[in-house]
């Protein structure tokens, strides 16, 4: 049938949660991210298997990560955002600050500019480059962007 082939079957993968109670710090995502990209690298080059049940001579199979389900705080950390403000990581919108509170309201839905992702990559690149905490912090500042 059409739901048991390969092609249409869903394999949910559960790499694994992040160790609580507390939320996780900034350095420190980076550290449990690190195997997971590893392997999704190693998967995204693709790899040989030996023989599968429609090839007997093996075939070639690649995958890749579609989805990231996680709440916005961990969102903002892997994508390297560092403000709440950042409304949305494929364009420049920003809330702004008021009474305490972030207000997203009255935004202009016409006219956004999408991020630039090589612009994005070399601030991130720039905030690794700095050499002490206090240099991070007015990079973070300027650009609101972190190595993740």
């Amino acid at each position: 049938t059409n739901r048991s082939n390969f092609d249409n079957i869903l394999t949910d993968i559960y790499d694994g949660i992040l160790p609580g109670p507390k939320e996780v710090s900034l350095h420190k995502v980076n550290h449990y991210l690190a195997p997971i990209v590893n392997e999704l690298e190693t998967l995204w080059a693709g790899l040989t298997l030996n023989r599968t049940y429609e090839c007997e001579n093996g075939k070639r199979v690649r995958g890749a990560l579609i989805l990231v389900s996680c709440d916005i705080p961990a969102a903002r950390k892997i994508c390297g955002h560092v403000s709440a403000l950042v409304s949305c990581h494929r364009c420049e919108k920003k809330a702004n600050y008021e009474n305490g509170q972030h207000n997203f309201a009255g935004m202009d839905d016409v006219g956004y500019s999408a991020r630039d992702l090589n612009e994005h990559r070399q601030n991130a690149l720039g905030w690794r480059r700095c050499n002490s905490d206090a240099a991070r912090k007015r990079f973070v500042k300027e650009t609101g962007v972190r190595w993740s």
